[in-house]
C-alpha cells in the first residue's frame, strides 16, 4: 500500500461522511412530512439514481483528465449544495419534492467523486494489493454510513437539522484541504501516470469488446432486491418505533454500515479460503434470509443484529463482484469495465428503490420486504451459471 493512497483515502472518507449526514437529515425530514412509503423510498432513489448516471462518465474522465482536479471540483460542488440545503432548511418551507431535488443534486456531485475514487483508487497501489485496496475503499464508504447516522441522530436531537448540515460542510471542506495540501497526491492523481486507453476510441467500442458476465446479471438482480432494505427502512422504523423515529433510524442505519465494517474483517479470511464463486453464492443466500428476517416484527435489539449481519453480507457480495470484474479486466479496458459494473449495480439499486416504495404503498412495507427476499433467492439461482474464473480471488 503506497503512502499517497492514505491521505486521498481519508479525504474520500471525510467527503462521503459529509454527504451521509445530508442523506440522513433528508430521511428524517421526509418521515416528518409524510407517511407515504413512495416518497420515503424516493429519498434512497435520489441517492442511487445519480450513482447510475455518473458511473460511465466517471470511467471516461478517469482515463483522460487529472483526477485530483476532478475530485476537488466534485467536493467543492458538494460544499456549495450543502450550504444551499442548510439555508433552505432554516429559511424556506420544506416540501417533499424540494427535499428530493436537493438530495438528488447532492447525490450527483458526491457520487461523481465517490465513483471516480472507487474506479481509480486501486490502480494507485501494486497489482498484488489491488484487492485489498478495493476492500478498503468500499469499507471507507461504509464506515461513513456506519458513523454518519449516529452523528446525525445526535446532532439533530441536540441542535437541529441546519447545524447538522453545516457539520457536513465542515467535513467535506476537510477533504478539500487534504487534497489541496499534500504534494504526493498531485502525482498520484494525475492521469498521465497510469496506463489508459486511447482517448480516440469510443466508449461503445470498449463495451462491445467484452460480453456481459453472468455474475453482472446476478449483481443487477441482487441490487434490485437488496435495495429494499435501505429504501424501506425509514418507513419500517416509523411504523414500528413511532415514539423515537430519529434514534431508531440512526441506530439501524448505522448497524448496516457497521455490518459492512465487519465484512472487511471477515473478507480477509474468507477470500483466503474460498473462491469468488462460492463467496458469491453464500453471501447472496445470506442476503435472501436476512432480507426476510428484517420484514418480521422484532424488538429493536434483534432488528439491529439482523441489519448488522445483512450489512456484512451485502458488503461481501458487492465487493467480491467488484474484485472479480477488476482482476479479470484487460488493463486497457479496466476503468470502462469497472464503470459498467458499477453502473449495473447502481441501476439495480435505483430501480429497486422506486419499485419497493411503490409496492409497499399497495401491499405494505413488511410484505414488500418479503417479496424482495424471494427475488434474492432467484438471483442466487441465476448466479449458478457464473464463469469458472470466479473460483479464485
Amino acid at each position: 500500500m503506497t503512502a499517497p493512497f492514505l491521505p486521498s483515502a481519508l479525504a474520500a472518507l471525510l467527503a462521503y461522511q459529509g454527504f451521509v449526514l445530508a442523506w440522513f437529515v433528508t430521511s428524517v425530514l421526509m418521515t416528518e412530512l409524510t407517511d407515504d412509503p413512495v416518497y420515503i423510498a424516493l429519498v434512497n432513489a435520489a441517492v442511487q439514481v445519480p450513482l447510475l448516471l455518473v458511473a460511465v462518465p466517471a470511467g471516461i474522465v478517469a482515463s483522460q483528465f487529472n483526477r485530483r482536479t476532478l475530485l476537488l471540483a466534485g467536493h467543492m460542488s458538494t460544499v456549495a449544495l450543502l450550504l444551499i440545503y442548510a439555508y433552505a432548511a432554516s429559511h424556506l418551507p420544506l416540501t417533499r419534492w424540494l427535499l428530493i431535488t436537493i438530495l438528488f443534486g447532492l447525490g450527483t456531485t458526491a457520487s461523481f467523486a465517490m465513483t471516480l475514487w472507487q474506479i481509480v483508487g486501486p490502480d494507485f497501489v501494486a497489482h498484488a494489493s489491488a484487492s485489498t485496496a478495493t476492500i478498503l475503499i468500499s469499507g471507507s464508504f461504509n464506515a461513513a454510513r456506519a458513523i454518519g447516522p449516529l452523528i446525525g441522530a445526535t446532532t439533530i436531537g441536540l441542535f437541529g437539522s441546519t447545524p447538522t448540515l453545516l457539520l457536513g460542510v465542515f467535513l467535506v471542506g476537510g477533504a478539500i484541504i487534504l487534497l489541496s495540501i499534500p504534494k504526493s497526491t498531485t502525482t498520484m492523481l494525475t492521469a498521465k501516470n497510469l496506463e489508459i486507453p486511447s482517448a480516440r476510441k469510443s466508449l461503445n467500442e470498449h463495451l462491445r469488446s467484452t460480453s456481459l458476465p453472468p455474475r453482472t446479471c446476478q449483481a443487477a438482480l441482487v441490487s434490485v432486491c437488496g435495495s429494499s432494505v435501505p429504501a424501506l427502512l425509514p418507513a419500517l422504523v416509523k411504523g414500528q418505533y413511532q415514539n423515537d423515529v430519529t434514534t431508531a433510524l440512526g441506530l439501524l442505519t448505522s448497524f448496516l454500515g457497521f455490518g459492512a465494517l465487519c465484512g472487511i474483517i471477515a473478507s480477509t479470511i474468507i477470500h483466503r479460503h474460498l473462491g469468488l464463486g462460492t463467496i458469491l453464492k453464500l453471501t447472496a443466500g445470506m442476503v435472501f434470509v436476512l432480507n426476510a428476517g428484517i420484514a418480521l416484527p422484532a424488538p429493536l435489539w434483534l432488528l439491529s443484529v439482523i441489519t448488522l449481519v445483512f450489512g456484512a453480507s451485502w458488503f461481501l457480495f458487492g465487493t467480491s463482484l467488484n474484485i472479480a470484474v477488476r482482476t479479470e479486466a484487460p488493463s486497457a479496458l479496466k476503468s470502462q469495465l469497472v464503470a459498467r459494473f458499477l453502473m449495473t449495480f447502481y441501476l439495480g439499486t435505483a430501480i429497486g428503490s422506486v419499485l419497493w416504495g411503490a409496492l409497499a404503498s399497495h401491499i405494505g412495507v413488511h410484505a414488500a420486504l418479503i417479496a424482495a427476499s424471494v427475488g434474492n433467492i432467484i438471483a442466487v439461482l441465476v448466479g449458478g451459471g457464473s464463469r469458472q474464473q470466479c473460483t479464485s480471488a
